[in-house]
C-alpha cells in the first residue's frame, strides 16, 4: 500500500506544478487529489498551504469516510467535495480543483445555466456541455453536494462565482479536462462578446461523439 499511496501523492504534485504553471491558481486557492488504486482512500493537498514551497509530506490522507488517515497539516476545506465525487465516479481517480479566470468568469454570468458545446473538443474531452453547480459557500457540505449533484457524466463542473473542477482516470486526463474547460470559457466569453450566434454541430454528430467520449473516460454506458 505504501506505493501506491507515494504514487497518488507524486500525481498531486504533478498536478499542482501543472496548475500554477496554466496559472489557473494563485496563492493558495483551489485543491487537487488523487485516488490511491486500490484502496478506499485518496491523498489531498493541505489547506491554505503555498504550491510554490509545497512537498510530498505536506499532503494529506484520507479515508472515503471522510476520516483523516495521515496529516502533517488540515486536509483542504474541499475535501468532502473530492470524496463526493470519488463515491458517485467509480472511474474518477484524479481531480483538479482551480480558480482558472475564463471557467470562473463564465460560472459567475448571470443566467448561464452550463458551458456550451463550442466545438468538437467540447464533446471529445468533456463529453458535452459542462454544468453549472448551484452556489454554495467554499468548503461547505452543500457546495459538496451541489457539485455532486452537477457533474453527472461530464469530465468536468463549473461552481457559481467560484471556479473549475476537471476530473479524469488520470491526472492527465484531469488537466486535458481543465484545459478544455478554460478553452472552451474563453471561446464561449469571445463568442458573447460578439453578440452572434454559434453554429449548432449536428445532433447525430454530438451523439456519437459523446458515447465515445464516454467510453474513452471509462463510463458506463449501460
Amino acid at each position: 500500500m505504501k506505493n501506491k499511496i507515494e504514487k497518488a501523492k507524486q500525481d498531486v504534485m504533478w498536478g499542482v506544478k501543472m496548475m500554477v504553471e496554466r496559472g489557473y491558481s494563485l496563492g493558495t486557492a483551489g485543491n487537487i487529489s488523487a485516488r490511491v488504486e486500490g484502496e478506499d482512500l485518496f491523498v489531498i493537498t493541505p489547506s491554505s498551504r503555498p504550491y510554490n514551497t509545497l512537498e510530498l509530506n505536506d499532503l494529506c490522507l484520507i479515508d472515503m469516510k471522510g476520516n483523516i488517515v495521515d496529516a502533517k497539516f488540515k486536509p483542504s476545506v474541499e475535501a468532502t467535495m473530492h470524496r463526493f465525487i470519488y463515491l458517485d465516479r467509480i472511474e474518477v481517480n484524479d481531480i483538479i480543483h482551480s480558480h482558472s479566470k475564463y471557467g470562473t468568469l463564465v460560472s459567475s454570468i448571470e443566467n448561464i445555466k452550463e458551458l456550451p458545446i463550442i466545438d468538437v473538443e467540447s464533446i471529445s474531452y468533456l463529453g458535452g456541455e459542462v454544468p453549472i453547480a448551484p452556489f454554495a459557500p467554499a468548503g461547505s457540505l452543500e457546495l459538496a453536494t451541489s457539485v455532486k449533484n452537477s457533474i453527472g457524466t461530464s469530465a468536468g463542473v463549473l461552481m457559481e462565482n467560484h471556479g473549475t473542477i476537471g476530473v479524469g482516470i488520470t491526472m492527465e486526463k484531469a488537466l486535458i479536462a481543465s484545459d478544455n474547460i478554460e478553452r472552451t470559457s474563453e471561446q464561449f466569453l469571445f463568442l458573447l462578446a460578439t453578440g452572434l450566434r454559434k453554429k449548432e454541430i449536428p445532433n447525430d454528430y454530438v451523439n456519437k461523439v459523446r458515447e465515445i467520449s464516454k467510453v474513452n473516460r471509462k463510463i458506463s454506458t449501460k
